[in-house]
């Protein structure tokens, strides 16, 4: 017995059901990103809180973290911890106090592996986050979907950071990024999302506390350098 155009209509409307030429809309509360360009290819608008962000990058310092500051600021003072997780670099606090973040609500918690998987379910379960920014670069795909599963029942901003080395890699985060720095900004590829796939990587301008040329050139570079505490 086929559907009347009427319920058909009607079972169309629900948020929950997803279309593959649209966008799914989900009732998961979201942050603008602070682009109106991304926010347009976003799902609802902004980023998700509740459900994985996978950020995959090609090195440090790239603009990752200046990415998601403009959502950061936004959290409310009541909304929790911003906790990072097994940062790859030493967390300069100053220039988090200078960027509007407040250091009496962040936290870092030092440790690596598996372990750094672990404590990113429990503090996901904990319900006291706002923000979670996890350093996994060898996690694998069960540590990840246990990740996905804890963040999809929380209203936490879930970014988990990868190298762009495992971009090949089948993934449980519903959004998924790619990361690459160039002289102008960020460029910045949805490779996942609820939706149909995105026909170009966008290219947005984003401030680096080191300038680009800066950046490239200590890369290329074979001697052993400092490096230099930063917010990306």
């Amino acid at each position: 017995m086929s559907a009347s155009p009427a319920a058909l209509d009607a079972l169309l409307q629900r948020a929950d059901l997803w279309r593959g030429g649209a966008c799914a809309h989900h009732a998961e509360a979201t942050l603008g990103s602070g682009f109106a360009a991304l926010d347009a290819v976003l799902p609802d608008g902004g980023w998700p809180c509740g459900g994985l962000t996978e950020v995959l990058s090609g090195g440090l310092g790239i603009g990752e973290l200046s990415l998601f500051l403009p959502a950061l600021r936004q959290l409310d003072a009541e909304a929790g911890w911003i906790v990072i997780v097994a940062p790859p670099a030493q967390v300069h606090a100053p220039a988090w106090q200078s960027l509007g973040l407040p250091l009496s609500r962040l936290l870092v918690v030092e440790t690596e592996g598996a372990d750094a998987a672990w404590a990113c379910e429990q503090l996901l379960g904990s319900g006291a986050l706002a923000a979670l920014l996890a350093w996994l670069p060898t996690a694998d795909a069960r540590a990840l979907r246990r990740l996905q599963l804890a963040s999809s029942s929380t209203r936490c901003l879930s970014l988990v950071f990868r190298p762009e080395r495992v971009a090949n890699q089948p993934s449980p985060a519903p959004l998924r990024l790619a990361l690459r720095g160039n002289d102008t900004g960020l460029q910045v590829d949805i490779l996942k999302r609820r939706g149909p796939p995105l026909a170009k990587p966008l290219c947005l301008n984003i401030e680096r506390p080191l300038p680009w040329s800066r950046l490239t050139r200590r890369a290329a570079s074979a001697a052993p350098v400092r490096r230099e505490p930063h917010v990306a």
